[in-house]
């Protein structure tokens, strides 16, 4: 399918929307858009799987990673967000946002259907105001939401797997463990000297915060369940603490071999 027949199919839904009568959701006003195609098939696992961007660091990752050599552009995450629409191919990416009367985004993605490697995107920013969710998932930011960076100065190595975990614990009960509350994984995760690698997470969406508990993420590369790379918060060691207590809801995690 070419663009213009994609531009077309697109026209034609309206038209058919019209003539039942059907009201089509207004579009949304945006304050910056931004597109592309990428070779690197795997910088496509960058892409949030909540197809919206809501912090600054994995809106850093992103443009680092699928606009190298060019100026990160400047948004504004307090009155902002930016919404996230991938294809496969090295093609173009069409994403037409709509709002309804709950504050709910909805976007479908489409694209030409040119073959070969990589992947097009599409980065949209738009206004905060109003929107209380994108495609049902609330952007107040529940969890925790990061990225892990593997430095260039580290080895290479591949089929490994990241694992980072969510924990829960009672600061009260001393002798009771720690409860995990969500995980979060990558299989066949590889990295390549001299090259840094970014990997963009989020963790514990679907919890509620208990202000009398205590949470903190672990973090760790490994190769047939045995551990070979720790992943610490800010490169500095000790407990990454999140969530309550005044700690972060959104963490960068350096990795580095296990000693």
């Amino acid at each position: 399918m070419t663009l213009r027949n994609v531009v077309i199919a697109a026209c034609g839904l309206l038209v058919i929307c019209s003539s039942l009568g059907l009201a089509a959701p207004p579009a949304i006003e945006t304050t910056g858009m931004w597109s592309g195609r990428v070779i690197d098939n795997s910088l496509r696992k960058l892409a949030p799987p909540t197809g919206f961007i809501v912090d600054n660091q994995a809106w850093k990752t992103i443009c680092l990673a699928w606009r190298p050599g060019e100026q990160v552009p400047k948004v504004d995450f307090t009155k902002q967000l930016v919404l996230v629409g991938v294809v496969p191919g090295p093609n173009l990416v069409l994403m037409r946002p709509t709002i309804d009367k709950k504050g709910n985004i909805s976007f479908l993605v489409a694209g030409t259907k040119k073959g070969g490697p990589g992947f097009g995107y599409k980065l949209i920013a738009i206004s905060r105001q109003g929107v209380k969710a994108v495609k049902g998932q609330s952007i107040a930011g529940k969890g925790v939401r990061g990225t892990v960076l593997i430095p260039g100065k580290v080895g290479s190595f591949k089929q490994h797997t990241l694992e980072i975990k969510l924990w829960e614990y009672d600061p009260f009960l001393a002798d009771v463990g720690a409860k995990l509350i969500d995980r979060f994984q990558v299989e066949k995760y590889q990295h390549q000297d001299g090259q840094e690698t970014a990997t963009p997470f989020t963790v514990g969406t679907k919890l509620d915060p208990r202000k009398n508990r205590r949470y903190y993420i672990t973090v760790f590369v490994l190769k047939d369940s045995k551990r070979t790379h720790i992943g610490e918060k800010d490169g500095k060691s000790g407990l990454c603490n999140v969530l309550t207590n005044g700690n972060p809801t959104t963490v960068k995690i350096i990795a580095r071999p296990v000693r």
